[in-house]
């Protein structure tokens, strides 16, 4: 399933989640971006590479986007996470920020 309404950032973000290609992490983020998930809160593009990578070879995640919604100032993006954690697979819902480039600045993750 296609959503052309997701801008390109995301759409990058999320095909580096379900390949483990952390390299596209420059095209997704913002320098400054902000991820929070699972409590943890990481900042700038260093730390957020550490991140994925660490959870990309602990869990292995697939993401599939079920659904978007524009807010203001925000894209809500509802899908279903599958890989190897408990639960899985889970529905969580993205709450992506972007700045004047298109580029990530914030990512909330919750359940």
């Amino acid at each position: 399933m296609s959503f052309p309404e997701l801008a390109p950032a995301i759409v990058a973000y999320i095909a580096a989640t379900n390949t483990g290609d952390i390299t596209a992490i420059d095209q997704c983020f913002a320098d400054d971006a902000n991820v929070f998930d699972e409590g943890e809160h990481q900042v700038g593009t260093a730390a957020i590479a550490r991140w994925m990578e660490d959870t990309g070879r602990r869990y292995q995640p697939r993401v599939e986007v079920l659904s978007v919604q524009q807010r203001t100032g925000k894209v809500l993006v509802s899908n279903i996470v599958s890989g190897n954690f408990p639960g899985s697979p889970l529905e969580l819902r993205y709450t992506f920020r972007l700045n004047e480039q298109g580029k990530i600045s914030r990512l909330d993750i919750c359940a």
